[in-house]
């Protein structure tokens, strides 16, 4: 329920249409009762559209009347010629759904047969309406009514018109309708639009509620209904909608948040970072986002419109001075806990919100290298040479490790290899690849960099004799030929070793194709990874002798809920099938995208639906 009023809270909109909706529905809903009242009203209005020129007609007559006479009313009652003339103008006027017609007097209030279409005339006999307020009301206000009768037996409804003249009612024209075939077309239409009108206001409300409920069920992915603040679902979610060139962009890191959880547990270390958020929330207004990066990792988007560099500094301050300053309890265990922030301030020059956090990252590492507890705003005048010379000194003083993580034989479940994911572990900070990576093309480092995964990787395989590995290279290191000599000088391990290719955009497959024969005379079983991202396209397996074909997570991941990504993958499958290539599926998150690409005849698979990347030591040694 906290989480429904928050969101109802933060969606006004919703919330105000749905209370009036709500409200116009009780209102209905309590007229239910004159509900024949509302039928009688649409009624009278079609049966005036009904009888147009029946309507029409009369006024003509009328109009003819009481043109030629002045005196319309003391003219017919002191000439019995006239008034036998009239009556038979009249009686021209009936047809088979018209039971009487008949023109009314009026003397001190009351009503008396003045003209009349029957043969036996009714002259000046007195008349008392069924309904005398409808009468009176015609009377007053000159204008013409409908009235529908429910108590005389055979009639349907009567026109009553006034006969004006010096701006006073004189007399009253009164047209009798039949029961008729027209009679009974208006009750069922009536009775149609009726239910229609009250169909239409229920589909609207299930229309409401269910947009309503769209909105709710992303909302709730979206948010964390503790704290109310944005997960990372969010930001894949929109990644492309999200304006990030309006806000200056912090990325916050819990300092050493990892003993948290050593010493209390997760649970408690969930309750800490709910404490954290809440109190940086507390500073940010409307107009700002905070999304929960990861576990202890937030990012801040403090929008532009109220503030200017100057204040977001004193705002950065004040949320990092408010970590600092409070006290948090843990099972009667009382700390404290800082936290470091990485800020990009012009985001403007950017090309791409993943930019963006890659900045702000790289000065969120330099806030920690800074002795944490700090703020480090990015450079743009910095150049690289600083990182890469970090970087070095990590790679160099045995920092980079492997993780591992297992690819699988979809049918039986049993495990076919490892692939080896780089890593650098910087005391409790673990750097991924796409923090490394780029930092290190066009440099020497990049093929150091390369070196030292396959020596790593290549001291697990000899000191496990049963493990086997799969490692990436780039295009450009399997043409280099440093590189190839160290896999040549370790060709005894080549049944063991895997080779993942990742392709790049200047790709000289001429090259990398002599590279892999080369490769594959040494046993070397060769796989193109992320297959299906970016460039890459089928044309290209034709010029490379492959053994596998990994395809692109990202396509994977969509297969059970896109047309595209299904015709795709079954595609990429079919092809290899018929070129005796085997398939390898990224990121694969649940039973339903397992059963899809069996169904495609893909082998093998990998994702967290099996198991996330470990490092060596945890890993649970199935391969013995």
């Amino acid at each position: 329920m906290h989480n429904k009023f928050i969101f109802f809270n933060n969606n006004r909109g919703y919330y105000y249409a749905v209370i009036a909706y709500l409200l116009f529905l009780f209102t209905l809903l309590f007229s239910y009762k004159n509900l024949g009242v509302y039928e009688d009203k649409l009624k009278e209005v079609l049966l005036f559209k009904a009888i147009g020129v029946v309507d029409s007609t009369s006024s003509n007559i009328l109009d003819k009347f009481v043109k030629k006479d002045s005196s319309f009313v003391r003219s017919n009652i002191q000439t019995e010629e006239l008034r036998i003339k009239n009556e038979e103008t009249l009686s021209l006027f009936k047809n088979e759904n018209i039971e009487s017609i008949y023109v009314l007097y009026i003397a001190d209030g009351k009503y008396f047969f003045l003209l009349d279409a029957d043969s036996d005339s009714s002259y000046n006999e007195p008349f008392i309406p069924e309904d005398v307020e409808l009468f009176k009301e015609v009377v007053n206000s000159k204008e013409k009514r409908i009235t529908i009768q429910k108590d005389i037996e055979n009639l349907a409804f009567t026109l009553v018109k006034p006969i004006v003249q010096q701006n006073k009612t004189v007399a009253l024209l009164v047209v009798d309708y039949k029961e008729s075939q027209l009679t009974s077309l208006l009750n069922v239409s009536v009775k149609f639009l009726t239910y229609m009108f009250f169909i239409i206001l229920v589909l609207i409300f299930i229309f409401i509620c269910y947009i309503i409920y769209t909105r709710y069920s992303k909302y709730k992915i979206y948010y964390n209904s503790k704290t109310n603040t944005l997960n990372r679902v969010y930001m894949t979610d929109n990644y492309d909608k999200i304006e990030y060139k309006n806000y200056y962009v912090s990325l916050v890191d819990i300092d050493f948040f990892k003993r948290i959880n050593t010493m209390y547990g997760q649970k408690n270390g969930d309750n800490v970072i709910i404490s954290v958020i809440n109190i940086i929330s507390s500073w940010l207004d409307k107009n700002d986002m905070f999304i929960q990066y990861s576990g202890e990792e937030f990012l801040l988007f403090i929008s532009k419109r109220y503030k200017r560099e100057e204040q977001v500094r004193t705002l950065f301050e004040n949320i990092r001075v408010a970590v600092e300053r409070t006290i948090f309890t843990v099972e009667n265990e009382k700390f404290s806990l800082t936290i470091s922030q990485g800020i990009l301030l012009n985001t403007t020059i950017e090309k791409s919100l993943q930019d963006v956090i890659h900045k702000a990252d790289t000065a969120l590492y330099e806030a920690k290298h800074s002795g944490r507890n700090s703020i480090s705003y990015f450079d743009i005048s910095q150049t690289k040479k600083l990182y890469r010379e970090r970087l070095k000194e990590m790679i160099e003083s045995d920092k980079l490790v492997c993780y591992y993580q297992a690819i699988r034989n979809l049918e039986t479940r049993e495990l076919h290899h490892y692939e080896a994911l780089l890593r650098i572990e910087d005391g409790e900070h673990v750097i991924f690849p796409d923090k490394i990576l780029p930092d290190l093309e066009d440099s020497y480092l990049y093929t150091y960099l390369t070196k030292r995964v396959i020596e790593f990787n290549v001291d697990k395989l000899r000191g496990d004799s049963k493990i086997k590995i799969s490692i990436n290279l780039s295009a450009d290191d399997l043409i280099n030929d440093s590189i190839l000599a160290i896999l040549a000088q370790n060709s005894d391990l080549s049944d063991r070793l895997l080779i993942e290719i990742l392709e790049n955009k200047s790709i000289d497959y001429q090259k990398v194709e002599l590279s892999i024969q080369k490769l594959k005379l040494f046993g070397y079983k060769i796989c193109i990874d992320d297959f299906g991202s970016g460039y890459s396209n089928l044309n290209h397996l034709l010029n490379l002798s492959i053994d596998y074909l990994k395809i692109d997570g990202s396509i994977i991941s969509e297969i059970h809920h896109d047309k595209k990504a299904y015709s795709i993958v079954k595609t990429f499958a079919e092809f290899c099938k018929q070129n005796s290539i085997k398939v390898v599926a990224e990121f694969i998150d649940n039973q339903e995208v397992v059963d899809i690409l069996k169904s495609f005849g893909v082998e093998y698979g990998q994702g967290w639906y099996f198991s996330k990347a470990v490092p060596y030591s945890e890993l649970d040694k199935e391969h013995l």
